[in-house]
């Protein structure tokens, strides 16, 4: 009896969500991006914490930059012209390779 090769099925990838779903995300990382960054300038009004906290403080604006631009790509009509655009390096980096892979 001839043994039957068999190829496995493409992956399904599942149905690509709806712009208006993915502007719903992009507005709710928006805000906290927005949020992030007043905690972070209370936190610096107060000398004592901005001088012992410097390199934490400095964390928290980068997290909301790193929000702020994850909103914008995800707001985008044009996904791969946003991803180009971000300004944070290795965030564009860590972007562009999900988009090849």
């Amino acid at each position: 009896m001839a043994q039957t090769i068999s190829t496995p099925a493409p992956a399904r990838r599942g149905a690509p969500h709806s712009p208006d779903l993915l502007a719903g995300i992009g507005a709710q990382l928006a805000a906290l991006a927005e949020e992030s960054e007043n905690f972070g300038l209370v936190l610096c009004s107060d000398a004592g914490i901005a001088g012992r906290y410097l390199v934490q403080l400095q964390q928290i604006d980068r997290l909301a930059q790193s929000l702020r631009e994850v909103a914008m790509v995800l707001a985008a009509s044009d996904p791969d012209a946003a991803v180009a655009a971000i300004r944070l390096g290795d965030l564009r980096i860590a972007l562009e390779e999900a988009c090849a892979g």
